[in-house]
């Protein structure tokens, strides 16, 4: 079973009380200092018992999960638990070879979203970093916060769709458009990719023979397919996203030059975060830079130069001003 919480916090308070070498701790004091902790860290008035405490003692003395392999001893004279090793902590414990692995099989996962369940396992190491910061943390002050959807759209497909590309199977997908009638028809699943907290799939038609670009949110049903997974060699996601801002891409376009005139305080912007690895500067005066790039033009390009106002004016190519200059009358003919 994963570590819960108040487990998480008996931990501490156990492992902090040993430390104090100035007083005797039997399981009625430890039991005492948990339940004052968990008081105050939860709001929340529990009475703990022997059987609790004396677990929790042999969890970190022994508990294969936990990893701590506590150096606890129970003195019969002075009938109180210690420390034999004076210098030890559990929030010193290092993480053993089996959570490494853990950690490096999810990493990439976690450095996305952790939208999916495929992570048996990595529950108590998550509770054991959790502990290694409980100390340092003290009242609760947050001093970072970061952009993180609670319900990203599509989801509760993750999972089907990791463990279909993992294994190479094919699946029959049931899709509504936008605007149009829902289908069905079998797909090979390439990549899953989140972009702006929502998901899409790359993943091969079988019908049209052609890879193609799926929204999670506007999946309906995904079931398995008898037909055989069709392999790709000629998928390589790097190379694929390399001239795109986003995800949408149309395979038969080429990148083209495009030049950006930014103007103002959007200058800074640019200049301290590249939209695209290709950005370079080629002028610069002291109201305006040009900065060229390498791309194939798609939706999430125009919809980023939109974002900057006035302050942004297509160059190159023309066929992109063009475009720009209808959505901005369209914008305007509305407003």
């Amino acid at each position: 079973m994963p570590t819960n919480k108040h487990a998480l916090i008996r931990y501490r308070v156990i492992d902090r009380s040993l430390r104090n070498i100035d007083r005797q701790w039997n399981w009625s004091t430890l039991a005492e200092a948990c339940a004052k902790e968990i008081q105050k860290t939860t709001n929340q008035k529990l009475s703990l018992s022997e059987r609790t405490i004396k677990g929790d003692i042999a969890a970190m003395r022994t508990d294969e999960a936990l990893g701590y392999y506590a150096p606890i001893e129970y003195d019969r004279k002075e009938k109180s638990y210690y420390y034999s090793d004076r210098n030890y902590s559990i929030t010193e414990a290092p993480l053993n070879k089996s959570d490494s692995n853990e950690l490096k099989s999810v990493l990439s996962m976690l450095r996305q979203f952790t939208g999916f369940r495929h992570l048996e396992g990595i529950e108590n190491i998550i509770h054991k970093l959790e502990l290694l910061v409980y100390e340092s943390r003290g009242e609760e002050k947050q001093i970072v916060q970061i952009e993180q959807a609670s319900n990203v759209p599509g989801q509760m497909w993750l999972d089907t769709l990791y463990m279909a590309i993992k294994e190479e199977t094919a699946l029959s997908l049931s899709y509504k458009a936008f605007n149009k009638e829902e289908s069905t028809f079998v797909i090979s699943p390439y990549l899953l990719k989140e972009y702006k907290n929502r998901w899409f799939l790359y993943a091969q038609n079988h019908q049209k023979s052609a890879l193609r670009t799926y929204g999670l949110e506007r999946i309906t049903a995904l079931r398995p397919s008898l037909q055989k997974y069709k392999m790709t060699e000629n998928f390589n996601p790097d190379a694929y996203f390399k001239d795109i801002i986003g995800v949408g891409l149309d395979p038969s376009k080429k990148a083209v030059d495009v030049e950006l005139e930014i103007s103002g305080n959007t200058i800074h912007y640019f200049n301290t975060q590249k939209i695209h690895h290709s950005q370079n500067c080629i002028s610069q005066s002291k109201t305006k830079h040009v900065y060229s790039f390498k791309l194939i033009p798609n939706y999430e390009l125009e919809s980023l130069i939109l974002s900057y106002g006035d302050d942004v004016r297509v160059l190159k190519p023309i066929s992109l001003k063009n475009k720009i200059s209808k959505r901005i009358k369209n914008m305007a003919s509305k407003s």
